[in-house]
């Protein structure tokens, strides 16, 4: 199963081949979840752009990968960071989370906060479940609708909620259900803004120009979000802009004029379409801001 699993088509394998053929040309770096991953695709970007962002990446697993990786990385100058709705009112992955077998085998990035062993390197073992569903999807059923670019991105990723229903407003704003954080914690909030702020004390000691960057979310997510998680998270963004000189914002969390429906897969995830507009204008922010 170890073998079939490495062979499926997965983002990791292009971004880690991208690394080793262009390591000395990426100049951006983007960390964040699956929110940033689906909405930045560095094949529409003027400068080389390198796409770390992974489902249910948080901040101390960005903060890893940036120390690991940022020495490899002789031309970055600008960090994405994510701060979403609910980013410092979930916690952490810590040092168990099952993708860091992925990180370890692909990136050569230890996130385990120990020494490794061989079985750390087996990506089957870490998720046998999910991996073992992928795999039969793949192998047994067919499913074969991947786009994966040179970059990692997968321009093929419409498949959600929003593609079933045909992109009916009425049916989707119907739908009562979907991911949202609703429960605040002012625990996890403390931890999780106190390692934010490292990680910036640390970009702003390597000269690095941090984009804090919000992913547009369609419009029946926006009025779900708790106005507690809301405003805590929005205090820390207007807390880090007036902390920090090498700081800029890119917040369109709210965008619903430029956005719509068939620019997303799900209430809180872009597909291509939306990644096209994003990537687009984010593109347009940095070149202006050189």
């Amino acid at each position: 199963m170890e073998y079939l699993v490495r062979k499926l088509p997965m983002s990791q394998t292009y971004i880690s081949e991208f690394i080793k053929t262009e390591s000395k040309t990426i100049e951006v770096l983007a960390l964040g979840s699956s929110q940033v991953k689906n909405a930045i695709n560095p094949d529409l970007f003027k400068k080389r752009t390198l796409n770390l962002a992974a489902g249910n990446q948080h901040h101390d697993t960005d903060f890893k990968l940036l120390k690991q990786l940022l020495p490899e990385l002789p031309a970055v100058k600008t960090i994405i960071i994510e701060t979403s709705y609910s980013h410092f009112e979930l916690p952490h992955n810590g040092p168990d989370f099952w993708k860091n077998s992925i990180y370890l085998d692909y990136y050569g990035a230890n996130n385990f906060e120990r020494n490794t062993y061989f079985k750390d390197r087996l990506i089957y073992l870490s998720n046998p479940k999910f991996l073992s569903e992928k795999a039969y999807s793949y192998y047994i059923e067919g499913e074969k609708n991947f786009g994966f670019n040179r970059f990692g991105y997968d321009t093929l990723h419409y498949a959600g909620i929003f593609k079933d229903l045909k992109y009916d407003e009425v049916k989707i704003s119907a739908l009562k259900r979907f991911k949202i954080n609703k429960e605040p914690s002012l625990a996890i909030f403390k931890n999780n803004t106190q390692l934010f702020f490292k990680m910036l004390d640390y970009l702003e000691e390597k000269g690095m120009h941090v984009i804090i960057c919000e992913v547009p979310m369609y419009k029946t997510y926006l009025p779900q979000r708790v106005p507690e998680i809301l405003n805590r998270r929005d205090s820390i963004v207007t807390l880090a802009k007036e902390r920090y000189k090498n700081i800029n914002v890119f917040l369109l969390e709210t965008d619903t004029v430029h956005y719509n429906v068939k620019d997303y897969w799900n209430q809180s995830h872009m597909n291509p379409n939306g990644a096209k507009k994003f990537s687009s204008a984010l593109n347009v922010f940095l070149e202006k801001r050189d």
